[in-house]
C-alpha cells in the first residue's frame, strides 16, 4: 500500500468541496478546501526536501524548480492560457494586467478587491499564484540553511514564526476594517496553512530520522475524531470575528492532524475503516487527478452554461459536478501523466550511467532526486 495514500484522499476530498459549493451547493465549505491544499502543498515539498537532505546533504535548486514547472505548467497552458487566449480572441478581450497575474502567480494580489476581468471560471487559480509563491520563497530560504550546522530546525523555527505571523496579520486586518476578500486571498494572511503543513514535516522527518518511527498517538482514532470536530467547529461558528481570523487556523490544525494519523497508520477500528475508504481507487483518483479538476471545473461549469443555459435544482448541480470533474480528471489522463511518464524516464535513464559507474550505489541514490 502505498505510505501517502490518505494525502490523494485528503487532496480529493478539499478538490470535491470546492466543485461541490462552485457547482451551486452553498452549505458546502468549499473555501476549507483550499486550507487543505496548502497544508498538504507545505508538507510534502518539506518532506521532499529533507529526503533528498538526508540522502545527498545539499539540495539541487534547479531540480527542485524543474519538476514543479513540469507538474504546473502543462495543465495550466491547457486550462488557462490557451483557452485564455481562444476567448479573448473570439469572444471579447480581456484584462491583461489580469491573466498576467494568472500566468506569473500574482494574481491573487489583483483579486483582493474581487474587481478582476479574466477568463470565465479562471479565477481559482488565486491560490495557486500563493502556492507558487511559497514554492519560489521555500527553495531559497532552504538554498540558504541547507549549508547550516541544523538546517530542519530552523526551518521550523521560520515555519513557526511565519504562522504566528500570519494569523496575526488576520486578526489585526480585520480588526482594522479590512475586507473579507483581502483576509481571504492575501498571501500573508493565508501562508500560515502552509507554515503548519512544514512543521509537520520537519516533526515527521525528526521522528523517523531517530529510528523509533513516527509517535503511537498519531494512528489513534482520538486524533481522527479530534479533526473531524476542529473541522466542523470551523464550519459551523458562524461568528464574524472567528471566521475572519481563527477559522484557518483550527481548519489548518485539523488538516495537520489527519496528515499525522496517515503518516503512522491506524491503530483503531474507525481509523482502519476511514483508511480503507480513502483507498478505494475512484478516492484516490479524484486526489491525483486533483489539481488538473481544480483547474478547469468552473471553466468547464461557466462553458456548459453558455453552451445550454442554467441548469437549475438538483439534476443542475449533478451535471455540474460531473462536467468539471470530468474535464480534470481528463486533464489529469492526456497532460498531466504523460508528463509524468516522460519525467520518470528522464529520472531512470540520467540515474543509469551513475549506477554503472558506482557499483552497489541504491538507484534512489544515484538518481540524485526524490520523486514529486
Amino acid at each position: 500500500m502505498r505510505q501517502f495514500a490518505h494525502l490523494d484522499a485528503m487532496r480529493a476530498a478539499a478538490v470535491m468541496l470546492v466543485v461541490l459549493a462552485h457547482a451551486g451547493l452553498e452549505l458546502v465549505p468549499g473555501g476549507s478546501g483550499v486550507t487543505i491544499f496548502f497544508v498538504i502543498s507545505g508538507f510534502i515539498i518539506t518532506h521532499l526536501v529533507l529526503k533528498e537532505h538526508r540522502r545527498t546533504g545539499g539540495f539541487e535548486i534547479g531540480g527542485f524548480y524543474r519538476r514543479r514547472a513540469l507538474k504546473l505548467v502543462p495543465p495550466l497552458l491547457v486550462a488557462l492560457v490557451l483557452p485564455t487566449a481562444l476567448y479573448a480572441w473570439l469572444v471579447r478581450p480581456v484584462n491583461l494586467g489580469d491573466v498576467l497575474g494568472q500566468v506569473f502567480f500574482f494574481f491573487n494580489w489583483r483579486y483582493v478587491d474581487s474587481q478582476v476581468d479574466v477568463l470565465p471560471g479562471s479565477i481559482v487559480v488565486w491560490s495557486l499564484s500563493i502556492e507558487e509563491q511559497f514554492y519560489v520563497a521555500f527553495a531559497l530560504i532552504w538554498l540558504l540553511l541547507v549549508g547550516t550546522r541544523r538546517p530542519a530546525a530552523a526551518l521550523a523555527v521560520l515555519a513557526g514564526t511565519a504562522a504566528v505571523a500570519s494569523a496575526a496579520a488576520r486578526v489585526v486586518l480585520h480588526l482594522g476594517g479590512a475586507s473579507e476578500d483581502r483576509i481571504y486571498f492575501g498571501t500573508d494572511t493565508r501562508l500560515e496553512a502552509i507554515a503548519i503543513g512544514v512543521l509537520a514535516a520537519v516533526w515527521y522527518a525528526r521522528t523517523t530520522r531517530e529510528g523509533s518511527g513516527a509517535p503511537a498517538w498519531w494512528g489513534r482514532d482520538r486524533v481522527l475524531v479530534a479533526a473531524l470536530v476542529l473541522y466542523l467547529g470551523s464550519v459551523l461558528i458562524r461568528d464574524e470575528l472567528f471566521r475572519e481570523t481563527l477559522r484557518y487556523s483550527v481548519q489548518a490544525v485539523a488538516a495537520c492532524l489527519v496528515v499525522l494519523w496517515g503518516l503512522h497508520g491506524p491503530t483503531g477500528p474507525l481509523g482502519t475503516r476511514a483508511l480503507a475508504v480513502m483507498r478505494w481507487w475512484w478516492i484516490q483518483l479524484l486526489g491525483l487527478a486533483s489539481y488538473s479538476i481544480y483547474l478547469l471545473h468552473l471553466g468547464a461549469q461557466h462553458l456548459l452554461t453558455a453552451l445550454v443555459g442554467e441548469l437549475p435544482g438538483p439534476g443542475g448541480v449533478v451535471v455540474h459536478v460531473v462536467v468539471g470533474t470530468g474535464a480534470g480528471i481528463a486533464c489529469w489522463w492526456f497532460v498531466e501523466e504523460p508528463v509524468a511518464r516522460w519525467q520518470h524516464r528522464r529520472r531512470v535513464r540520467s540515474a543509469a550511467p551513475a549506477t554503472a559507474v558506482s557499483a552497489g550505489q541504491p538507484a534512489e541514490q544515484a538518481a540524485g532526486q526524490p520523486a514529486g
